[in-house]
């Protein structure tokens, strides 16, 4: 019932890209949650309540709704109900996850402070509370893993699929979460990647979380010692290795497969960065809308917001060719197969970064799913693109699926060992004619 209710509310939402913390729309503030909290109506019900995004305010009204499903996951695991425990403590983590959002965001912005307030880090540590007492009630176990390199370090998760052993390794997912989505949150891709056969990684993005990685395009070091972790497990094929991001994420996983030949296939969703610059009426407005956003979203303490101040088309265009694939030699270095989604009225990635992406590269190997009425992440359709994703991964790391530049050494190695059978059987027949009756 609480599917079909949510699956209802979210047919009747507006489409209205943005980030406004006070409306409930798709493509909007709070798709980052839609496919993570089941109780949406409380969700929308606390949002019309909200008076400011300052930490006074937001953190304890988030707070109120996680310790009230905590509660019930406490009283649930009184009784032995370990399933509804769990249920409700992934419910709470989840409310503490908008209680604690954008932090822990080290690298600091033009939204939050780098270093959290007392009480914004209380909810931070009770959402890694409720996910660790979630977790502990599933059945297959995570391991916790530290991804290391130059001195720094990443927390990330494993998990792994039913049957995964030394003896029978399996492909692995590299899950890259966003710039203000943390690895607790990304529970369910890996449920996706687990669910298709394949292990997955989750691991806290440059800047965020658990990880004391800088948010800059060089920190690919993190990425890189994250395959390194996965390539060292036994239950894991090292040959076999893919990537999934989504917003930010969906950028990292990109930028990865252009510079470390293991990621075979990739799933990247709501890409920024490829290399579409945009035209001057799409640039404007997203610095009207940077502009905005930073009047009306401060989640930081109360009065310590800085005077916002709209970027000027020289800053938009630095930071744009820090990252851009295109512009730094890379969009050409992704001849892997490649599954792109996202929703056609992106406010923030625009939908050109996906086009360009398809323009690039080897003629087959690619697939896109472009919805018309979703924003940023498609998240109203994640219900179907999601599986359609892990399924199409699974084949490309579990039957070698190859971009059209590779497909004929594919068939012509193939066709000898044929062809060398066949003549081996032809010579056994003539051998048999020749051999004398019994």
């Amino acid at each position: 019932m609480a599917a079909q209710n949510k699956a209802a509310i979210l047919a009747s939402l507006p489409v209205r890209p943005g980030e406004d913390p006070f409306a409930v729309t798709i493509g909007g503030f709070y798709r980052r949650w839609f496919n993570l909290v089941d109780d949406l109506q409380t969700l929308i019900d606390t949002v019309a309540t909200l008076k400011s995004t300052e930490d006074e305010r937001w953190v304890p009204a988030w707070s109120a709704v996680g310790e009230r499903f905590e509660k019930r996951a406490d009283a649930a695991l009184a009784r032995g109900d370990r399933a509804n425990a769990r249920k409700n403590y992934l419910e709470a983590k989840t409310f503490y996850s908008l209680a604690r959002f954008p932090a822990p965001y080290h690298s600091g912005s033009a939204i939050c402070p780098p270093q959290m307030s007392e009480i914004k880090a209380r909810s931070y540590q009770r959402y890694l509370d409720c996910f660790k007492k979630a977790t502990a009630l599933r059945d297959e176990p995570q391991i916790e893993l530290r991804i290391k390199r130059n001195g720094k370090q990443a927390v990330g998760y494993l998990r792994l699929p039913k049957g995964a052993s030394a003896k029978n390794k399996v492909p692995a997912v590299l899950v890259m979460c966003g710039g203000d989505m943390y690895k607790e949150d990304r529970e369910k891709y890996a449920d996706g990647a687990n669910a298709a056969g394949m292990a997955a990684l989750v691991v806290d993005a440059p800047g965020t979380g658990q990880t004391s990685f800088s948010h800059a395009p060089e920190a690919i070091v993190a990425w890189k010692a994250a395959l390194d972790a996965l390539q060292a497990r036994p239950e894991i094929d090292g040959s076999r290795l893919g990537a999934f991001g989504v917003s930010r994420g969906g950028l990292w996983v990109m930028r990865l497969g252009a510079l470390d030949a293991r990621i075979k296939g990739l799933i990247s969703c709501a890409p920024g960065g490829v290399g579409y610059w945009g035209t001057d009426e799409e640039r404007a407005a997203a610095r009207k809308a940077t502009l905005e956003r930073y009047k009306t979203n401060w989640f930081g303490p109360r009065g310590t917001k800085p005077v916002p101040k709209a970027p000027t088309e020289a800053e938009q265009r630095k930071e744009f060719l820090r990252w851009s694939l295109k512009d730094n030699g890379l969009l050409d270095k992704l001849t892997m197969p490649m599954f792109l989604v996202n929703g056609k009225v992106d406010h923030l990635t625009p939908i050109g970064n996906l086009y360009m992406a398809l323009e690039s590269g080897p003629p087959t190997g690619r697939v896109a799913r472009v919805y018309p009425d979703d924003g940023h992440i498609a998240a109203r359709n994640e219900r179907e693109w999601g599986p359609a994703a892990w399924k199409w991964l699974a084949g490309v790391l579990m039957a070698g699926m190859k971009p059209a530049a590779s497909t004929k050494a594919a068939v012509a190695s193939k066709r000898k060992p044929a062809a060398k059978k066949t003549v081996r059987a032809n010579a056994k027949k003539k051998a048999a004619k020749k051999a004398p009756l019994k």
